[in-house]
């Protein structure tokens, strides 16, 4: 009676270990070659890429697209700008191109390719090539063929559940955009003059975009992220990656 016993609770211990992994999630064996880990972790990406894009209450997820996003300060020369209350759409749509593991360096990165779309509200003043101006209102950012590059650190926790998880962390990206759009509403508190303000903005988004576009990527690597890492302290590390 007492090994039928035992039996039983290890059988429901493994079962309700194993029910933390959603069925859309594939797990993928920290043993296999370089190259098939990281074809099988970008499998594993694209799969949840929809579940992620919806929210997954399960673990308290929210969704990924649309995102919403804390306060961001971006600063071109004398240039500042502020976006607050703002929304991130494109994601869902985005190329996961690749996603890579190494456990050995405790390291890993991630590629995305696509279109995304900032809108929200703004407070801006300085100058722009010579034009003095301040305003707020509201602002969109269309990127265009945006690649972005995330790297970032993997470490082992001991969740609260006694088991083993992991976390990213000490994220660091770069990116490259194919096309921006800016338009700012209210600048100057007239229409004409505003509309010859984002002209220039837009005629010269290639310079604008280097010192502005960086503080943007950096918010969404991190909100990307945090919603990430709650997956992974939900899930245990044996789950997701397998020995």
């Amino acid at each position: 009676m007492k090994l039928e016993l035992i039996v039983f609770c290890a059988i429901t211990i493994i079962g309700s270990r194993a029910a933390n992994l959603p069925s859309y999630i594939q797990p993928c064996s920290r043993s296999l070659p370089a190259d098939q880990l990281t074809e099988c972790v970008t499998k594993q990406a694209r799969s949840i890429q929809s579940e992620f894009a919806k929210g997954i209450p399960q673990f308290d997820l929210e969704p990924l697209d649309p995102l919403a996003l804390d306060e961001i300060s971006a600063k071109a020369g004398t240039f500042n700008i502020k976006s607050k209350n703002l929304i991130l759409k494109g994601l869902k749509k985005m190329e996961v191109k690749e996603v890579r593991w190494n456990f050995e360096k405790n390291s890993g990165s991630m590629k995305l390719f696509g279109n995304m779309t900032f809108q929200g509200d703004y407070e801006t003043d300085g100058r722009l090539l010579l034009i003095p101006f301040q305003g707020n209102g509201k602002i969109t950012v269309k990127t265009l063929d945006t690649d972005i590059l995330i790297k970032y650190k993997i470490r082992k926790v001991t969740g609260s559940d006694g088991v083993e998880h992991i976390e990213t962390y000490d994220l660091k990206q770069s990116q490259t955009y194919g096309r921006v759009w800016f338009h700012l509403t209210n600048l100057l508190g007239g229409a004409s003059l505003g509309d010859t303000i984002n002209q220039v903005m837009n005629d010269n988004w290639r310079d604008l975009i280097k010192e502005l576009g960086p503080p943007y990527t950096k918010a969404v690597a991190n909100k990307v992220h945090e919603i990430i890492n709650k997956l992974y302290k939900n899930v245990p590390f044996d789950e997701l990656f397998a020995p």
